[in-house]
């Protein structure tokens, strides 16, 4: 399996803006992984976008390596909105392999730790 594109998304909900990686692949299994770019991190989808030829043509399941490389390739300005950007595109490659492994995220990351997790929802009525 081979990566075939990046794809940036972004979704207008109101009070923010939503942003979405999609991975897709030339085995058809779409990876998927959310980003922010509000709340001081504009640019991340143009950081994406200029790591995106070192990613197409490798296989997700890499994703250590290829993590590796984008770590070495951006070592002079690393953190901020390169950090997001790899973390973004390395869960999309997380959830493409998991798709076609047949098995949830967490099982790639040692398994499931809790079954359980509490919630509070700060946002209320908006």
């Amino acid at each position: 399996m081979k990566i075939t594109s990046l794809e940036t998304l972004a979704c207008d909900a109101g009070w923010r803006h939503y942003h979405f990686l999609k991975l897709a692949t030339d085995a058809g299994v779409t990876g998927w992984s959310e980003f922010d770019e509000g709340f001081g991190s504009p640019g991340v989808g143009a950081v994406i976008g200029q790591l995106a030829a070192r990613v197409v043509g490798q296989d997700p399941a890499g994703h250590e390596r290829i993590f590796q490389d984008l770590f070495s390739a951006t070592r002079p300005a690393t953190g901020g909105v390169v950090a997001q950007a790899m973390g973004a595109i390395e869960n999309a490659m997380l959830d493409a392999r998991a798709k076609a492994l047949g098995v949830p995220c967490h099982a790639l990351l040692g398994g499931r730790i809790r079954d359980r997790i509490p919630l509070y929802w700060s946002h209320a009525a908006t």
